[in-house]
């Protein structure tokens, strides 16, 4: 699987640093809690919450309710 996105208009896109660690976290082992890619990623709260939002509006991650927690798994880009 590639770290890169395609756009709407399909150009290839590229992903900052924090996104391809995430990715790269998730391509490791997935799903993963926000807690998890927290401490996995060695980024802050706001960083990853902000990184899976803009991953999920691409289709790169898909977001899964697990009990009381949310869940961030690979996408079908």
């Amino acid at each position: 699987m590639t770290l890169g996105w395609r756009s709407d208009e399909g150009r290839d896109m590229m992903n900052t640093n924090e996104e391809t660690t995430v990715l790269t976290v998730l391509e490791r082992q997935a799903p993963q809690t926000f807690e998890e890619l927290m401490v996995l990623s060695g980024l802050s709260a706001s960083q990853v919450l902000l990184i899976v939002d803009r991953l999920s509006r691409q289709g790169a991650v898909v977001l899964r309710k697990s009990g009381p927690d949310y869940s961030v798994a690979l996408g079908g880009m």
